[in-house]
């Protein structure tokens, strides 16, 4: 059995992860300064008393993972790190976008598939950049067919984007979040690469600035929150999390890992009947009591989502109700690390 990657690449691989992590814990206490200079704060709708919080953080998490794939192709050349960059900030720059001028819920999504062109484009113009093959645990492999493989990378990218977006609500959530569902993308590449003898290491590289950087944010992005993201980070972090489930080649391991995410976008989805911009929403799924807990609306037109059912049950707290929101997402990685077993080790 031939597993990726070596001791040789311990060095490597641990600074790769560290430059995004260190770049974000270093400079993020600067730049939550500077957006406070610039007024560049918004209320932090679940504290009571009006806190207001600098956002948006998602330029400078963009910047980490940008530093973070520039380490891995010094260390791993090759054009992949390269396109993961365009992925990301493709993407970032329609959050960034949206953030400052609010973009319709319909116009995002399509904004959003640009950022899924330079994979695509990648694919069709240099071999083995993902294969267009889905692998399915216990059983064979699909047929190979790039065109159809393509329609759904496109499709995959303004999705998964928009699933860490609606995630992106409470304090810490999208942090922890990205930083479980990242360590299950890791651990199925890693899985891969021990039944692929051709599998490079080089492609479980890309994945280390995502768990690097997220890990960082979640130092200041945890309850109370000193720094929220912005659209400009969630649907980074989104976007580059599938383009590594394609390029990485664990698609089904990772879709596993974001079902929490995506039941809730489907919760949204359904409930407001089609795409609507949250800020746009004509009710709140939440509300807070004058205890400072969360209670779920009751109201017919309050949006369906993960966190009104939780709440349904009876208020919580803030960060009782992200500490419910980490554990759904957990156990998913936990399925997610099923599936990759069943996949490349049976």
């Amino acid at each position: 059995m031939y597993l990726l990657p070596g001791q040789q690449d311990a060095f490597p691989l641990f600074l790769i992860f560290l430059s995004s992590l260190a770049f974000v814990f270093l400079l993020l206490p600067p730049f939550m300064k500077y957006l406070v200079r610039r007024n560049r704060v918004v209320d932090d709708v679940h504290k009571q008393g009006g806190v207001k919080v600098p956002s948006p953080a998602g330029p400078l998490l963009v910047l980490a993972l940008v530093i973070g794939e520039g380490f891995s192709y010094a260390f791993y050349p090759s054009v992949l790190p390269l396109v993961i960059v365009a992925v990301v900030l493709i993407a970032s720059a329609v959050g960034l976008a949206d953030d400052i001028f609010v973009l319709g819920g319909r116009i995002k999504p399509l904004l959003l598939l640009l950022s899924a062109i330079p994979l695509v484009a990648a694919g069709a113009a240099i071999q083995g950049v993902f294969d267009p093959r889905l692998y399915f645990p216990l059983f064979t492999l699909s047929g190979a067919h790039f065109t159809i493989y393509s329609i759904l990378v496109l499709a995959a990218l303004p999705i998964v984007s928009n699933a860490f977006n609606m995630v992106d609500s409470f304090n810490g959530e999208v942090s922890g979040f990205t930083i479980l569902v990242s360590l299950a993308l890791i651990l199925g590449m890693i899985l891969r690469a021990s039944d692929q003898s051709d599998y490079s290491v080089g492609r479980l590289s890309l994945a280390l600035p995502l768990a690097g950087a997220s890990l960082g944010f979640y130092f200041y992005n945890r309850y109370p929150s000193r720094v929220f993201d912005g659209d400009s980070g969630s649907l980074a972090l989104g976007a580059m999390y599938a383009a590594l489930a394609v390029i990485g080649g664990v698609e089904l391991a990772a879709v596993v890992a974001i079902i929490p995410a995506i039941l809730n976008s489907f919760y949204i989805l359904s409930s407001v009947r089609g795409l609507v911009e949250r800020r746009m929403m004509g009710a709140r799924p939440t509300k807070m009591g004058e205890d400072g807990l969360l209670y779920a609306r009751r109201e017919p037109t309050a949006p369906t989502t993960l966190v009104r059912m939780i709440l349904l049950d009876g208020p919580l707290s803030e960060k009782g109700v992200v500490h419910i929101i980490l554990i759904l997402t957990a156990y998913a990685c936990f399925l997610s690390a099923v599936t990759s077993a069943l996949t490349w080790l049976l």
